[in-house]
């Protein structure tokens, strides 16, 4: 709705009726609308940002992880049942679901368990051959670190979130009230056929209308203090 008044105003066909005219509270009235639409805007695309981001980063680490220790534990556990150390093979004996379904401190503590055995595994004359090579063993040592730099990032960024959406609304009902202020002076500029024209476009601009009920029939809501 205030996009839509900013873009009614700022019309050419209605620009002479305000420009330069009393009342001029409107001009700087105006002003503040835009810089204040604006500034919403931003915030707005910083909450996009703040909510999509992190989570992603989270995710593709969380795969990462999760892929290089099923690999890893399935190698050992191929190496210590082929060594008859049937204990360490137990203790690594992972599915993919297995490890799928575990999360946060609990992934980060199994895989580095996963990792601790592996590393101990490396030197055994026959690992390299069933897939314990110390160059995996590091690629899991790099995924676990990597998850575990961005495991709490999510939590920070629904706090700050939040506080974007505090604040989105604070600034969003400030220009709402500028805007009904507005319609006081917007009246004034009756009188004539332009002036009439820009008086009930700004009108219909300050409809609100519920865009996400899918009905054609939607009826609009008359603001508060319509002009």
């Amino acid at each position: 709705m205030i996009a839509t008044c900013l873009t009614v105003a700022n019309e050419a066909a209605y620009q002479n009726v305000w420009s330069g005219k009393d009342p001029a509270d409107f001009t700087t009235d105006l002003a503040l609308l835009a810089s204040g639409h604006a500034s919403v805007l931003a915030i707005a695309a910083e909450w996009e940002r703040a909510a999509g981001g992190a989570a992603d980063a989270k995710a593709q680490a969380e795969t990462t992880l999760e892929n290089i220790a099923h690999l890893t534990a399935r190698a050992c556990y191929n190496h210590f049942k082929k060594s008859g150390d049937l204990d360490r093979a137990g203790k690594v004996n992972y599915t993919k679901t297995d490890i799928v379904k575990l999360r946060a401190q609990e992934l980060i503590h199994t895989t580095t368990a996963i990792r601790d055995i592996a590393t101990q595994a490396t030197s055994a004359p026959a690992a390299t051959a069933r897939g314990i090579t110390a160059s995996r063993v590091a690629q899991l040592t790099q995924a676990i670190n990597d998850y575990s730099a961005v495991i709490n990032a999510p939590r920070g960024q629904i706090v700050n979130r939040s506080t974007l959406s505090k604040e989105i609304a604070k600034d969003t009902a400030a220009l709402m009230q500028l805007v009904r202020d507005m319609d006081d002076l917007v009246i004034q500029f009756a009188g004539t056929a332009d002036g009439d024209r820009f008086v009930t476009a700004w009108k219909q601009a300050r409809i609100i209308v519920d865009s996400g009920s899918g009905h054609s029939d939607a009826k609009p809501i008359t603001p508060l203090n319509p002009v």
